[in-house]
């Protein structure tokens, strides 16, 4: 049945990352429940392209952007303010800092329902430290809190979130786009030779993802493995270190930075072993992706990745552990792994995810209406 409302969502996007994959996948499994959603984009001054409105219009998702020149930006308040009282009935969700303050601010008067999701935030300068604060204190008011990690409660309680309000929705992917037996992108991509064993990461190049621990992990691996080559999918401020520290081990040979790349089921497709060397997470879409895929898996405990690996065959070690990663990637080579594949489908599938998410704004909702009344 479909809702009496709408559900705005709001987002300020840098790029296309994991909390831009896990929007993407939302809004077109609402629909099929009923939930009519539009995503609002809030314009980043800094990107010359606006990449998360570009990829939502070419599935086919209702997306307005939103002019926004600076941090704090009327014009951005005001024109999201135009927006929502347009419509007589709506639920806004928001998915960062900057659209958490927006969303606050645009509400004014009005009880409209507020949702936030906390991706995971990281503070890894004093701006983003401030800025993580700022959306806590929001956080705050707003009617219901989703996290994507457990973990993430006790940040939430130490900033006096109200634990009622909390719920866990774990991220969810499409498994049916990510599935065993899809055919590999062409190893020629890659420079491969035929009988290489490929061992692959997807992720943003920066410090949380540890793309230094990974060359050093996989030049022990090189020494070992005399087919072995690793493919490093995706982009970021730390590329250049990264194909330094490469060079340095005297492993640039066997070394491919692929950049951001589409059809990504057919690359997992062409690795080995996934890896995750994180040093710190929520909940990566990526090892989901990997593991409904049907990839062999090596990843750090970190955030919620233990959770999902609980009692599976796969290899878990200690964050910042070269010589546990680089033991860890050289026993995965040949595992078998379906049961991988078989967890995501129970618990980590986008339909799920989507499924919690409508309970959320239905609670919300009828929450409110029963406040009016």
């Amino acid at each position: 049945m479909d809702t009496e409302f709408e559900v705005c969502h709001v987002r300020s996007s840098a790029g296309l990352y994991g909390a831009e994959s896990v929007i993407l996948g939302l809004l077109p499994a609402l629909e099929p429940l009923g939930v009519r959603s539009t995503l609002h984009c809030l314009d980043n001054q800094y990107a010359l392209e606006q990449a998360l409105p570009a990829k939502a219009e070419a599935l086919g998702i209702r997306t307005r952007r939103v002019p926004c020149r600076g941090r704090f930006d009327f014009a951005t308040i005001n024109a999201l303010r135009r927006t929502i009282a347009a419509q007589p009935a709506v639920v806004l969700h928001v998915h960062d800092y900057k659209s958490a303050l927006v969303a606050w601010l645009a509400r004014g008067r009005r009880r409209i329902p507020i949702v936030a999701t906390s991706h995971g935030q990281f503070s890894s300068t004093a701006s983003l430290h401030l800025y993580h604060h700022l959306e806590l204190s929001l956080m705050r008011r707003f009617d219901r809190v989703c996290i994507v990690a457990d973990d993430m409660r006790d940040v939430l309680a130490r900033a006096g979130v109200d634990a009622a309000k909390v719920r866990l929705i774990e991220n969810g992917i499409d498994t049916a786009r990510f599935v065993p037996g899809v055919r590999p992108i062409s190893r020629a991509e890659f420079a491969l030779a035929p009988d290489a064993i490929v061992f692959g990461a997807a992720m943003r190049l920066t410090e949380q993802k540890n793309p230094l621990g990974l060359i050093d992990a996989f030049a022990r691996v090189a020494a070992e493995i005399a087919g072995a080559v690793l493919v490093v999918v995706g982009d970021g401020p730390m590329r250049a270190a990264t194909l330094e520290r490469a060079a340095a081990l005297g492993i640039s040979g066997r070394v491919r930075i692929a950049g951001s790349r589409e059809q990504m089921e057919r690359i997992y497709a062409l690795f080995d072993v996934f890896v995750l060397p994180s040093l710190y997470e929520g909940l990566p879409l990526a090892l989901l992706e990997a593991m409904s895929a049907g990839c062999s898996i090596v990843a750090t405990r970190v955030g919620h990745v233990p959770t999902v690996l609980e009692g599976l065959p796969c290899v878990q070690v200690a964050a910042g552990d070269v010589v546990a990663l680089a033991d860890g990637m050289c026993s995965a080579v040949g595992q078998a792994a379906p049961a991988l594949r078989a967890r995501v489908v129970d618990r980590y599938s986008v339909t799920r995810m989507a499924r919690d998410y409508a309970s959320v704004y239905d609670d919300v909702w009828r929450s409110r209406e029963r406040k009016v009344a």
